[in-house]
């Protein structure tokens, strides 16, 4: 579950009485730490969203905090798999707000794009409990090396410097953790650099509101007043301690919404997903906590942040197969669609222009969305749209 590796400590040396006082130590810096792993969990999908500035990072020259083991991460599957058990052949209920279509075809990440007009419809908690999260140790690098600056730039109210020294962290943040964001990022650099430009206006926005900050400090209030049972490698949160930390939540999110607007942050969010804000600022807040509550304690939040997902049958049958001419993966195209996102490599297919062969060795693709020439992704000679709209 943590977004930073444990690196094992050795006891203290001295006898019993040392030793004892060194578990407690440990204890305390793991807890510390796994509080911070939680927050940055929550942080990073809010910045996708752009519900809350809450982005708190372990500290510059901190030592990471454990990994995800017994109680954590798997344990956060099996719940979720009791409240929407996986089932091959479904997917998740949901309708697109832009064109009314339901969700027929599968997905196989969080990100739910729409069959029809290709706009982000849903966020799928279950899926994106299902692997994990864990980022390259260049992005821990960048979040450190940065902090120092970025917070002199946010006394000096530089919100240009600012913004430039976020811009950094989330291009590694894509770069270093690609399974926590849209797999869009992946091959389509318009994309990914809208995305990276977005969560940094979000994250500027925040940390120079004067209502978010104060939310910001009431929560690591909140986180700090914690109280845990069980062991040091998996320890269980006081539900009466957490359920004061969800109040704080909810009232991130909402005033996240408000600024959201003001700040005009939907003209800067690639997928234009601004019904989204608040499930994305619960699924984050959850994928960081499930794994440290009791059972009924997680089963409770669930509810609460409105996450239980309901799985339909997958209806493929009345569409067209088609290649994806960026990647060469399969996908069914359905009568009356004009745009879908390729599972396979995150690439938007033009369903409206003609099919394209390669000359070279007769394969049959659909080119991406304003991509007029391609290498062929079964033989990598060059095909071009010429001619064929």
């Amino acid at each position: 579950m943590g977004l930073f590796k444990r690196k094992s400590e050795e006891p203290a040396e001295g006898g019993p009485a040392a030793d004892r006082m060194a578990v407690a130590r440990q204890w305390q810096e793991q807890a510390k730490q796994m509080q911070a792993q939680a927050m940055q969990f929550q942080a990073q999908a809010m910045d996708q969203a752009a519900a809350l500035q809450h982005a708190t990072a372990p500290q510059q020259g901190s030592r990471p905090g454990p990994a995800a083991e017994a109680g954590s991460m798997t344990w956060v599957r099996q719940v979720l798999a009791i409240l929407a058990p996986p089932q091959p052949g479904f997917v998740k209920r949901c309708t697109c707000v832009v064109c009314g279509a339901p969700k027929k075809l599968p997905t196989v990440t969080a990100y739910v794009y729409c069959d029809y007009c290709a706009s982000l419809i849903d966020y799928d908690l279950r899926r994106a409990c299902e692997g994990d999260t864990a980022p390259d140790p260049a992005y821990a690098a960048t979040v450190n090396s940065t902090q120092g600056a970025a917070r002199e730039a946010a006394a000096a109210g530089d919100r240009d410097t600012y913004r430039d020294l976020q811009k950094q962290v989330f291009e590694a943040y894509v770069t270093g953790v690609p399974m926590a964001v849209s797999h869009r990022a992946s091959n389509d650099r318009g994309y990914r650099d809208a995305y990276v430009g977005y969560m940094a206006g979000a994250a500027t926005a925040r940390a120079f509101d004067p209502a978010s900050q104060a939310l910001e400090a009431e929560m690591r209030q909140r986180v700090m007043g914690l109280r845990y049972s069980g062991n040091m490698m998996s320890p269980t949160v006081s539900s009466d301690s957490f359920w004061p930390m969800v109040d704080t939540l909810e009232r991130q999110i909402e005033t996240g919404k408000v600024l959201y607007r003001s700040a005009g942050l939907a003209a800067l969010d690639p997928d234009h997903a601004e019904h989204l804000t608040g499930k994305l600022g619960w699924s984050g807040f959850c994928q960081g906590w499930l794994g440290m509550l009791p059972a009924e304690t997680a089963t409770q939040l669930i509810d609460r942040a409105g996450l239980a997902n309901e799985y339909v049958p997958v209806e493929a049958e009345d569409g067209q197969s088609r290649h994806c001419g960026g990647c060469g993966a399969e996908f069914s195209a359905l009568p009356g669609a004009t745009a879908i996102i390729c599972e396979g490599c995150g690439r938007k297919m033009d369903l409206g222009s003609a099919e394209i062969p390669c000359a070279s060795c007769g394969a049959v693709m659909t080119l991406p969305a304003g991509a007029d020439r391609m290498a062929c992704p079964f033989c990598q000679a060059q095909v071009e749209r010429t001619g064929l709209r």
